[in-house]
């Protein structure tokens, strides 16, 4: 890193990024290639980014399984993770605008693209977010990062990827195509590039 005191992260969507996204309940198949796709990361971002995700699960919100249940599970998800070393820390948001589950039901400022969750993060640990990433596979992925002041957005391909949120649809995006598998190399020579 260019500074000691700057402290950068890769800020991951879950759905899409680090598991495919089959819809609502993917997470809970999605262990094997978390695992997979984190390791794609570590040998740079250990060092110099944190990993964190940043992801709406409303499986609950559709009553596929109890909010309590769902919320217990998710946390013990990304925990597993955080103890493999692969994973720094992760935010949810469980809500949605029409969900089945009426306790879920709110238009909440913590569901993308909003930049709340992004925003907590970011003074939890006292991220630079000019200098950090986000990975997403939805406009709305990208929107969240804009709104919280991330400069390097990327938008991984894939049939969802043109999913437009009718509140935000003339926020200004900064639309950058990279399968995951190719990040690594792109941050080493981006940190070669910063050091001269």
């Amino acid at each position: 890193m260019s500074s000691k005191s700057e402290i950068r992260a890769i800020f991951l969507d879950a759905d899409g990024v680090l598991w495919p996204d089959i819809g609502s309940g993917g997470i809970l198949s999605g262990q094997d290639n978390s695992i997979k796709n984190l390791r794609l990361l570590s040998p740079i971002s250990s060092k110099q980014y944190l990993k964190i995700v940043i992801s709406n699960q409303t499986y609950a919100a559709r009553k596929k399984m109890s909010y309590v249940k769902f919320k217990l599970f998710t946390h013990a998800f990304f925990k597993n993770l955080i103890k493999k070393d692969l994973l720094d820390d992760f935010a949810i948001c469980y809500h949605h605008p029409k969900a089945k589950n009426f306790l879920l039901r709110k238009n909440c400022e913590c569901r993308k693209p909003f930049p709340t969750l992004i925003d907590s993060m970011v003074r939890k640990h006292s991220i630079v977010p000019e200098k950090s990433f986000l990975i997403g596979d939805r406009i709305t992925d990208i929107q969240s990062g804009a709104a919280a002041g991330i400069k390097n957005l990327f938008l991984i391909v894939n049939p969802r990827m043109l999913e437009v949120n009718e509140n935000l649809s003339d926020q200004p995006l900064q639309n950058t195509f990279i399968p995951l598998k190719e990040l690594k190399e792109f941050l080493s020579a981006k940190e070669l590039q910063d050091e001269n």
